[in-house]
């Protein structure tokens, strides 16, 4: 059985950005990968009653004040750690964006099924292969219904069977699988949107790199990016 988690990213300078990320994860492996995120998040002392989520890596005012920003760039290498096995991914992530959204209801229910028909491959037959259970970001302006009708021709296509409904969650310390989906979109949504901004890097001393902010999070979910085994990312073409 597949497990498919859904979320959305923005960017607080261009309010027309929308991201939307996909994690998937074989069930085969969502045991250990959420038994291994909640170690490192107690290990690591972070506060269960606060999300460890994409937009709470870098700003010292949000999340648990108590874990400093390195701290979290370290959690987050660790967790980003657990998808990788000795031959396969044990998750893979898919990322589309329209950086000139003007509708985010209208460009989610668009893309969505598009983005999930490159993330599921034609469903096998035998042992629940052809089983996908999808789990969703809460967002108010989008019903169950709604999402359910969006990707129904496309599981038809792909020959799946829906686990029971699609679900929405509001994300917490158990919805790892949402959270992963939130930082990749996160990490891959600052390198998106500050690398169109590199020409400001090209002249900055060495020193000056080591406290530019804006320098230090793109060098940052670059590296944080590549400790991803699979990944891809799909953009409109411009209006």
């Amino acid at each position: 059985m597949y497990l498919v988690f859904v979320d959305e990213t923005g960017d607080q300078k261009n309010k027309k950005y929308f991201g939307l990320s996909i994690a998937v994860i074989n069930s085969s492996f969502y045991s250990p990968i959420k038994k291994n995120f909640h170690k490192i998040l107690e290990k690591s002392t972070w506060d269960e009653s606060v999300e460890f989520k994409g937009s709470f890596l870098f700003s010292a005012s949000k999340g648990d004040s108590n874990v400093s920003i390195d701290e979290r760039i370290d959690i987050c290498s660790d967790l980003l750690k657990l998808n990788k096995s000795k031959i396969n991914a044990r998750m893979k992530f898919y990322y589309f964006v329209e950086k000139n959204c003007e509708n985010q209801k209208e460009t989610y229910l668009k893309y969505l099924p598009k983005l999930l028909n490159k993330a599921l491959p034609k469903a096998k037959k035998g042992n629940a292969k052809d089983i996908v259970s999808i789990h969703c970001d809460q967002r108010d302006d989008i019903t169950i219904d709604e999402i359910k009708l969006a990707v129904e021709r496309v599981l038809n296509d792909k020959k799946y069977v829906l686990f029971e409904n699609i679900t929405q969650s509001i994300s917490d310390f158990n919805t790892v699988g949402i959270l992963y989906a939130d930082i990749f979109g996160y990490l891959f949504a600052r390198y998106d949107t500050i690398s169109n901004d590199s020409e400001l890097f090209e002249n900055l001393t060495e020193e000056q790199k080591k406290t530019n902010g804006k320098y230090l999070k793109l060098q940052s979910s670059n590296k944080l990016l590549e400790l991803i085994k699979e990944f891809k990312a799909f953009k409109t073409v411009s209006k």
